[in-house]
């Protein structure tokens, strides 16, 4: 019966750990900015994380249902309610550090922010008849962690002084002044030009204002980029809609 009483409090404890684990794992993996390319987020939280919180649970379950010796119902409940608050206090405490240990998104006023910019790119490059994702393209960099495309606005591409003017749009998920602006035009062929931008970790009301034009010098690979294909970029900080 004291093996059937351990048992059962082992397991709804592991139960009870899973879950929290699954919980705490869909924030924290997002503000990790763990990559969700083919499944991989969701894989680790259902094949790595919440086993652990199972495996974790069954542990305090058992644990707790070995040192205590209370019979009946009301000692089973007892010893049930300590299992579980025992491993929600420690997924609270596991969890806050992380969440403390993350790199959080900068704010302003309040509200998450967003790098809009424009890029300008000299005639001596050739774009395709019809500028998409598949042809040209553009990343903004700050860590391995927070590496994403940004999105341009192939629709609202213009031409000023015999330069292509392409808008576009990058939230910013990271505090970092280490922020590199990546921009690739397949048809030229070659590695992408970077363009390391001049913005806070934590941008200020002076970041709404426009920037001067930046000018890519090297490629991602470190090559130099010619003086006439260099592509030029101005950004400013506003509410990520």
């Amino acid at each position: 019966m004291k093996a059937l009483r351990a048992l059962a409090i082992a397991l709804l404890t592991a139960i009870a750990g899973a879950i929290l684990s699954i919980v705490a794992s869909l924030y924290l993996t997002e503000l990790y900015h763990v990559s969700d390319f083919e499944g991989g987020r969701g894989m680790l939280i259902f094949f790595a994380l919440a086993p652990l919180g199972f495996i974790v649970g069954s542990i305090v379950g058992l644990i707790v249902a070995l040192l205590r010796r209370e019979i009946g119902f009301g000692g089973f409940v007892k010893a049930q309610g300590i299992a579980l608050g025992i491993t929600i206090s420690l997924g609270a405490v596991i969890s806050g550090v992380l969440y403390l240990a993350a790199d959080h998104p900068p704010t302003l006023d309040g509200k998450s922010l967003a790098l809009e910019f424009e890029l300008k790119i000299p005639p001596t490059l050739k774009l395709a008849t019809q500028p998409s994702m598949q042809n040209l393209h553009a990343s903004l960099y700050a860590n391995d962690r927070d590496n994403r495309y940004a999105l341009l606005e192939y629709d609202k591409i213009a031409t000023r002084d015999g330069h292509v003017v392409v808008p576009g749009k990058a939230s910013l998920l990271s505090q970092t002044f280490n922020r590199d602006l990546l921009v690739s035009i397949d048809s030229e062929g070659g590695a992408s030009q970077f363009i390391k931008l001049k913005l806070r970790a934590k941008p200020t009301k002076e970041d709404e204002e426009w920037s001067d034009w930046m000018t890519a010098t090297e490629r991602a690979d470190l090559t130099p980029v010619a003086g006439a294909e260099r592509i030029a970029v101005r950004y400013r900080v506003q509410p990520d809609d």
